[in-house]
């Protein structure tokens, strides 16, 4: 079995005590950690390559990866550097929005020369996401993690997750940057919203056309839907729609890195063919894994373990 490599950030998400509360707890966030969390809970080697601050938070930060399995051995630490928070505002549906505080971060501050070539294996997994992608070293070192696994086989995975505040609002520059990553994935994770604002059309198979358009050697992308679920399609346009499994939302807070962590094991413990068919499994599962998330409070905290998502997918599906 191969490995995940998870590339981009790891900050502090302060979490409010309840919807329009001032009151804050400090929990591990950031997509690509959330992501390596996901998976090591399901039982994968999941392998967080990133720099984290050598202040108390940062310290905080390490910990937590660490309890939870992940392997650090790929961390950097530095103490130039400040960790980066993020405040949470919860709504009573369990809807959240994010205001992001960031002077110098270290999840922006990984240098291409501490991406190693040696990390990567044909049968590993390299994830990211775009909140890395604003220009600066840490750009830089995700197009070297990316081309250097493209090169040895590795499969390569990303989730768009737009944070368009962290962009100065400055959406051609989100827009063309995003693109500009396209080529280097295989699989690709998009909402229904992202989907919207990347193609701006409300068509979503033309808009996932416009992506497959740009990302010549994408086989699947994914677009996720909140309460409404989530489809997958193949180059061709071929396309599932799969409803949400039912659960009562209590917080939304990285579901979207928990349907990628449960399409990651998939790929990684046995694999699957890259098509609309051959992910009917891998949806499944990613799906019962969100459901079991979303009814717990908190991001990492609430990510499933294995016998938890096999026990909602059975109630759900049957098997």
């Amino acid at each position: 079995m191969g490995k995940l490599i998870c590339r981009g950030d790891c900050i502090a998400d302060m979490l409010p005590d309840g919807a329009g509360s001032l009151t804050y707890t400090a929990k591990m966030g950031g997509a690509p950690a959330n992501v390596c969390v996901a998976a090591a809970k399901l039982g994968v080697q999941a392998c967080f390559l990133g720099k984290l601050a050598d202040d108390a938070f940062g310290r905080f930060l390490l910990a937590e990866l660490k309890s939870y399995g992940v392997d650090t051995s790929l961390t950097v630490i530095d103490k130039h550097c400040k960790t980066g928070l993020a405040f949470v505002a919860l709504s009573s549906d369990g809807d959240r929005e994010f205001f992001f505080y960031r002077d110098t971060p270290a999840d922006a501050s990984l240098s291409p020369d501490e991406v190693k070539e040696d990390i990567f294996g044909r049968d590993d997994v390299l994830h990211f996401c775009s909140i890395s992608l604003k220009p600066s070293p840490t750009c830089d070192a995700i197009r070297k993690a990316a081309e250097t696994a493209r090169k040895k086989g590795a499969t390569v995975s990303f989730d768009v997750n737009l944070r368009l505040n962290l962009w100065d609002n400055d959406e051609t520059a989100l827009r063309t940057t995003v693109f500009e990553f396209f080529p280097y994935a295989d699989i690709i994770k998009v909402t229904d919203e992202e989907l919207l604002f990347l193609a701006g059309t409300t068509d979503e198979k033309a808009g996932v056309g416009k992506i497959f358009a740009a990302a010549q050697n994408a086989r699947l992308v994914f677009v996720t839907k909140g309460a409404a679920g989530a489809s997958v399609y193949s180059r061709d346009l071929a396309c599932r729609d799969y409803p949400a499994v039912p659960r009562k939302a209590v917080d939304t807070t990285g579901a979207g890195d928990c349907f990628v962590g449960g399409i990651v094991y998939n790929l990684l413990n046995g694999g699957f063919p890259l098509t609309v068919d051959g992910a009917d499994e891998a949806m499944k599962f990613a799906l019962s894994a969100c459901a079991y998330a979303i009814s717990e409070k908190g991001a990492a905290t609430a990510m499933p373990t294995l016998p938890q998502v096999l026990e909602v997918k059975r109630s759900y599906y049957g098997n």
